[in-house]
């Protein structure tokens, strides 16, 4: 719930004093600001009471009784079969990762026109292109090996030399992974979910270090954005330099990354005023559920068209234009300004009620009954930022496609885990026998 706490002040109390103060320049949405405005009393009293329908109803469901009901060993991943996992995601991120490469036309291209393909200004002539969503698996690899290391530590289990070597290269292909995108998410949320899970798992970070972990992964999105606008590899010596030569540039440079960042923060903020101003039933919210099973598969290989349905009018209403045929950027109205436009503010309000008993449910499900359990830690926060990503967002494609390799990594860590056990089940009146092999070859 903390972490709960701190995400809606950040999107919907820090961003719309921002926006409010500040003007337009804390806004990347200027015709939006322009023609709704920058909101109003009234527009924070209505995210502030969806706030409290949320934490209300996050609060009823709360006992002693079904906090315990999360037991049983059954969020319990084991490390040996966890690494296994990790190493066959590496290498499948790996291979996608060389295949890209190879199409692009080199490693320091693929950096280079990150941008032109994030935007949709350069695109792959491929029906298989769709392997990119899975490409993510290297930086999936670096996370989950990195769990499994907080796990070892933890239960006080030797770290070899080998475990290290495999983390240093899933760092690194995750470190390319992420410029190969050209966007911040890719590089922020594999520091976040470290973060999380060394925390979760028992670990102890002085508040002064996270704090100033915090600050650079805000600097870094903030100057990683205006690079991702331009040319990477041309723009990021000449920021470096520009640093170097006096105190002055290094604080325009500070502020640089502070407007870019809140900028795509207040969209968010920016969405729900607009939505205000929108008339009831305007834009499809069930259409994204219905359209499921069709964005499951890939337009190209297929030979069809992928439809807009959720983008197209949305996008329009808050840039002023039509989308251009093939261009990304388009605009969501955010799971708020959704739920206003299709149920009014009675509807939003009780959504946002049992929003808070859903998630509650989340909360009982996939935490770990045991603390230690890294790696079960890991899936939770993995569980918990999709829920993030769809409550900013309002669309569950994005939710399903843009985070796809953690539910099938989550789906081979299942798989493993049951196998395990189904090998270590006692089978008839070899039952004692089998149950000392299996305390003493699982790992801890």
């Amino acid at each position: 719930m903390t972490v709960f706490n701190c995400y809606y002040f950040v999107l919907f109390v820090f961003e719309p004093i921002n926006v409010i103060c500040l003007g337009a320049d804390a806004t990347r949405q200027r015709y939006a600001y322009e023609t709704f405005g920058h909101g109003d009393s009234y527009t924070a009293l209505s995210l502030l009471f969806s706030y409290v329908l949320f934490y209300f109803g996050y609060w009823l469901k709360s006992s002693n009784r079904s906090e315990s009901a999360a037991g049983g060993g059954r969020n319990s991943f084991p490390l040996t079969n966890s690494a296994y996992v990790a190493k066959i995601i590496f290498l499948l991120g790996a291979l996608l990762t060389v295949i890209y490469v190879v199409q692009m036309g080199g490693v320091m291209e693929v950096i280079h026109r990150a941008g032109e393909v994030r935007a949709g200004e350069l695109v792959i002539e491929s029906k298989y292109i769709f392997y990119r969503h899975f490409s993510q698996f290297s930086a999936d690899a670096f996370v989950l090996f990195c769990a499994v290391l907080i796990g070892k530590k933890v239960r006080k289990i030797k770290i070899t030399p080998a475990d290290r070597q495999f983390l240093v290269c899933a760092l690194v292909f995750f470190v390319y992974y992420a410029l190969s995108t050209g966007g911040r998410r890719p590089f922020i949320y594999p520091i976040i979910l470290c973060f999380l899970v060394y925390s979760s798992a028992g670990g102890r970070l002085k508040i002064k270090f996270a704090v100033a972990a915090f600050a650079l992964i805000f600097v870094f999105a903030g100057l990683g954005s205006m690079i991702g606008a331009v040319d990477p590899v041309a723009s990021a010596p000449l920021l470096v330099e520009m640093a170097r030569e006096n105190d002055a540039n290094r604080w325009a440079l500070l502020e640089i990354a502070y407007d870019n960042a809140t900028q795509g923060l207040a969209e968010s903020f920016i969405h729900f005023v607009g939505a205000q101003k929108a008339s009831l039933w305007r834009f499809g919210f069930l259409t994204d559920i219905v359209n499921l099973p069709r964005d499951f598969f890939p337009s190209q290989l297929f030979g069809f068209e992928r439809s807009r349905h959720m983008y197209g009018e949305t996008s329009e209403y808050f840039s002023g234009h039509a989308l251009e045929e093939g261009m990304s950027g388009e605009e969501t109205l955010g799971l708020h300004g959704y739920l206003l436009v299709n149920f009014g503010y009675v509807g939003m309000f009780a959504s946002f009620f049992f929003l808070g008993l859903f998630y509650k449910s989340i909360h009982i499900r996939f935490r770990p009954a045991e603390s230690k359990n890294a790696v079960g830690w890991l899936v939770y926060w993995w569980v918990v930022l999709a829920f993030f990503v769809y409550f900013r967002d309002g669309v569950l494609i994005l939710v399903i496609k843009q985070q796809l390799t953690w539910w099938v990594t989550i789906a081979l860590l299942v798989h493993y885990r049951a196998k395990r056990r189904a090998s270590s089940t006692p089978i008839g009146g070899f039952g004692s026998i089998n149950t000392n092999h299996v305390n003493q070859s699982w790992p801890a």
